[in-house]
């Protein structure tokens, strides 16, 4: 396919073409903005490996879907392509998403093969779908339908781009506003916003992670369904102390309307609070503190060296536990000592107490 462009202009005022991957989840492997000459783009897809897994095609579609949206380098006047390869059965919906796709514009070929479903590549495939889904029994027979492939690709990147569909326009639909975060915790962050106008039968809530750098995280990208009448979800399921970007937007039956981002960030795994000594022996001290909320794995406390690394007293208690004594200390001694809390999503940053035996 990306031979057919081998005498064509690469980049601004010219071509753009990409390489998605998806099984589970989809990712980006070449960005459109990644090579200038055909002759790189044509190395780099030789480079591409493909793993085996389960198929999710909707929610390829969305990301295609996604990734076309954000691309501001296109003209108005170019036309957009997504040639979708699949051998097998998607395990997710995938209609609402191939209707997004052609709603805002893209020409949508199918290209099938070996155990695809026939049904569903008529279902991704713009209309004519005779003109747009192409189908082979084998991997080694697609080379038949590559030049009949190419011809058409090439037909529809040459030709004025398909119009957006004019539904929502006409209907001066408002999307969801005035998103916001807020109830933030070390693994969840509750999402609110002004209701979408229109007969909104539902919210779909796409959240990406964002790398320290603040590059999204494709990887683990998630989707939730909120029901129409809502305005408001509590996300759980979140990592500790981590950037999220936040899409939202409404679903009209058959398509979806503008969307709206936010940006929000988890806390840190919570320590103890209120960490003592409330009992000085000859040999032991007793602590305790006030647990954080949530549910915990357990506690780690210890004593670390004063000179070198290393512990001088390590325990690990149960998360129902409030208080310890640490007992086969020297008399007349001056401890740190440290406690942190264990989560499932990790744990949590060491507090300390000081504390000191009694003398004989």
């Amino acid at each position: 396919m990306a031979r057919s462009f081998e005498n064509v202009v690469m980049g601004k005022g010219g071509i753009r073409l990409a390489v998605a991957l998806y099984g589970e989840k989809p990712r980006m492997k070449i960005e459109f903005t990644d090579y200038v000459t055909i002759e790189e783009m044509l190395v780099a897809i030789q480079n591409v490996s493909v793993k085996g897994g389960s198929l999710k095609t909707g929610s390829a579609l969305a990301f295609a879907a996604d990734a076309m949206s954000r691309l501001d380098m296109l003209r108005e006047d170019a036309a957009k392509v997504v040639v979708l390869v699949t051998d097998g059965k998607s395990s997710d919906s995938l209609e609402d998403e191939a209707r997004v796709l052609q709603d805002v514009g893209v020409t949508v070929f199918a290209v099938g093969i070996k155990d695809a479903d026939k049904n569903e590549l008529n279902k991704i495939a713009s209309e004519p779908t005779a003109e747009h889904v192409l189908y082979v029994e084998d991997f080694h027979l697609l080379h038949n339908v590559a030049p009949k492939l190419s011809r058409r690709l090439c037909f529809a990147a040459s030709e004025p781009p398909r119009p957006m569909k004019q539904t929502a326009q006409a209907e001066k639909i408002i999307g969801p506003r005035d998103l916001y975060v807020s109830e933030h915790s070390h693994s969840s962050l509750r999402l609110t916003w002004m209701p979408a106008t229109g007969r909104v039968t539902g919210y779909r809530v796409r959240l990406h992670p964002l790398l320290p750098s603040g590059q999204l995280v494709s990887e683990d990208q998630r989707q939730i369904v909120v029901d129409g009448d809502k305005c408001t979800v509590l996300i759980t399921g979140l990592k500790p102390n981590t950037k999220y970007v936040f899409t939202v937007r409404a679903v009209y039956g058959d398509s979806l309307g503008e969307s709206a981002a936010v940006k929000g960030k988890t806390t840190p795994v919570p320590p103890v609070t209120n960490f003592r000594v409330i009992e000085e022996g000859l040999f032991s001290l007793k602590v305790a503190w006030t647990p954080p909320l949530g549910k915990l794995e357990g506690y780690k406390i210890y004593i670390p060296r004063a000179n070198r690394p290393g512990m001088t007293y390590e325990q690990v208690l149960r998360g129902d536990v409030s208080s310890h004594v640490l007992d086969n200390l020297q008399e007349d001694r001056e401890y740190s000592i440290s406690i942190y809390t264990v989560y499932p999503q990790g744990p949590s940053q060491p507090v300390a107490a000081v504390g000191r035996t009694c003398p004989s």
